[in-house]
């Protein structure tokens, strides 16, 4: 009858209750399992990869040194690195292209005015990431903007590199650097990051600046 029919309609709704509350509990331990296992397993050391092309943010902690933010293009067969953004240069925004040739230990930047060009080059007395993860040490899982990385760390003479790498990819997420005996540091965060091979012409000067430094015209590179 209507009662038994009824009947049957509760049961049948008290039984998917429990079925979904049970599959529930089975996805939240099968996730734990998969979290504990991520956290506690030991993945393969990092490897710095041979050309790429990234979007990066630079954090200091020194009031004397600007905040930054460029595209980063590298290849390791050519020996070379360029860095595309904007500096500050006679009080006024420029765009500034600086090519990085480790061949010959030399550096150019190429200031793009409103009405001219000139290049300025000079020995290359910066530092720039290139990590040698031998003795770096695993630490554990790390969230960098929302998304979960490997973090590694290495100390070695008053000095302190953390690493973080996307777990899915295995790409450079984040960079910290920092010294304690001169209490300065900086954050390399790479907000998009593209692994493959880069046109070599990117890290060539403008056609309209000669490599030779005699008898120039404008636009010129100034030795310094």
């Amino acid at each position: 009858g209507i009662n038994a029919e009824y009947g049957d309609q509760i049961f049948f709704v008290k039984q998917t209750k429990i079925l979904h509350r049970t599959m529930r509990t089975a996805l939240l331990i099968l996730s734990l399992i998969a979290f504990v296992a991520l956290v506690t397993s030991q993945p393969s050391k990092p490897v710095w990869p041979t050309s790429f092309s990234a979007s990066v943010s630079v954090r200091h902690n020194d009031a004397y040194e600007r905040h930054g933010f460029f595209r980063w293009f590298y290849d390791a067969t050519k020996g070379k690195d360029r860095f595309d953004g904007f500096r500050e240069w006679h009080s006024e925004p420029t765009f500034v292209v600086r090519i990085y040739d480790h061949s010959i230990g030399r550096e150019y930047n190429v200031y793009y005015h409103r009405d001219s060009v000139s290049c300025y080059t000079h020995r290359i007395n910066s530092t720039i990431p290139k990590p040698n993860f031998d003795a770096v040490r695993y630490i554990g899982v790390a969230l960098i903007d929302d998304e979960p990385t490997y973090h590694w760390i290495e100390e070695v003479e008053g000095r302190t590199v953390q690493y973080f790498e996307t777990i899915k990819y295995r790409e450079p997420k984040r960079i910290d650097i920092t010294n304690r005996r001169e209490t300065r540091s900086e954050t390399w965060i790479f907000h998009a990051f593209d692994q493959c091979a880069q046109d070599p012409e990117l890290f060539d000067l403008p056609v309209a600046i000669p490599v030779s430094y005699t008898h120039l015209t404008l636009p010129t590179i100034y030795s310094v």
